[in-house]
């Protein structure tokens, strides 16, 4: 390289690293900032990326990922920080859920009453349920049989009647087989019917006012309730191996490239033809937070970069390959040739 090219280079590069030090760089990088604010309202997201390259980049970086042992111990390490922290063990659960928050939460279960029935239905017509149900009237019914309570009392001889059945009872060492499969009989045939006379037990006792109610007495204890004791059984690694297992299997399904691609087609047709700055005030970001935030972040990562000589490597670099090209060498040589 040639003594004036080189002179040029050096200037260039002082001239350059100028900007990155001090008040010249937040300047530079608020003009920056707001110079891709003034670009963001002239053209739309459909002008920077189709949808095919948005889906091909979830693909490739989201749905592609399995995460490593490293990522879910650190996520694991983060966790167990977090809910382990004193304050967290202390802290109320009224920090989380305050009155409001809770009373909004009731209104909306007392408001879908539809809802409400359908997660009792389910729930009582389920076979555990039903199973459940049928071992507890078989065994009250037993223990009825078998046992010598008040009301056995109050019916002239039956006390005597329960004292012979327990003696035979005694000598059998147990119900007859005959009337153990009688009685199961006669509530598999019924349990259905107990059931659904149960679940609409359930849903008048869970009527509009019983859950307000309900609601109300339970929130002392609630705002009161520890977040420890909440966490308390929490085991995070299991949670963890899940979680992983679960991503690996669900990433790879037909499923989810259908929903990626679903979502991202119908984000465009809603919003992608529309300015990007117009799109990002109606998420309610403005160019001054932009500017503000490309500010606090882009100055202490610059210095950083600035400090370790990497900015001037680089653009010694580039500078470098632009003098040492054969057609700047010339107009180098021409220029000097001409003042000559």
């Amino acid at each position: 390289m040639s003594h004036p090219a080189e002179a040029l280079l050096n200037a260039q590069l002082q001239f350059f690293l100028q900007d990155f030090t001090g008040d010249a760089l937040r300047t530079h990088l608020d003009i920056e900032a707001n110079a891709y604010c003034d670009l963001l309202e002239t053209i739309s997201a459909r002008d920077l990326l189709s949808e095919s390259q948005v889906i091909s980049w979830i693909e490739r970086n989201i749905l592609s990922y399995s995460p490593t042992d490293t990522m879910r111990e650190q996520a694991v390490m983060l966790v167990e920080l977090g809910l382990n922290n004193p304050s967290h063990q202390q802290q109320p659960m009224r920090q989380l859920i305050n009155k409001q928050i809770y009373d909004l939460m009731v209104q909306r279960l007392v408001e879908r009453p539809a809802l409400r029935q359908e997660l009792i239905h389910s729930a009582l017509s389920s076979p555990v349920y039903t199973r459940v149900l049928s071992d507890v009237v078989y065994h009250s019914i037993v223990d009825y049989l078998t046992t010598d309570n008040a009301i056995a009392r109050r019916v002239p001889g039956f006390s005597s009647l329960v004292k012979v059945g327990r003696n035979m009872l005694g000598r059998m060492g147990r119900l007859d087989e005959t009337i153990e499969q009688a009685i199961k009989a006669y509530l598999s045939r019924n349990i259905s019917a107990t059931a659904k006379f149960s679940e609409q037990l359930l849903d008048k006792a869970l009527n509009n006012d019983a859950i307000a109610q309900y609601a109300e007495q339970v929130w002392p204890r609630l705002e009161a309730y520890q977040l420890g004791q909440a966490t308390r059984h929490l085991e995070i690694q299991g949670l963890s191996y899940l979680a992983v297992l679960y991503w690996n299997q669900i990433r790879q399904t037909d499923y989810m490239k259908q929903q990626i691609s679903l979502l991202v087609q119908a984000w465009f047709a809603h919003a992608g033809d529309m300015p990007a700055m117009h799109f990002l005030r109606l998420m309610g970001i403005e160019r001054d937070h932009i500017a503000r935030e490309v500010v606090a972040i882009g100055e202490p990562m610059v210095n950083a970069l600035n400090d370790s000589g990497y900015i001037e490597r680089r653009l010694k670099e580039h500078f470098t390959r632009f003098f040492d090209a054969p057609e700047t060498r010339t107009l180098i040589q021409d220029t000097i040739g001409k003042q000559i």
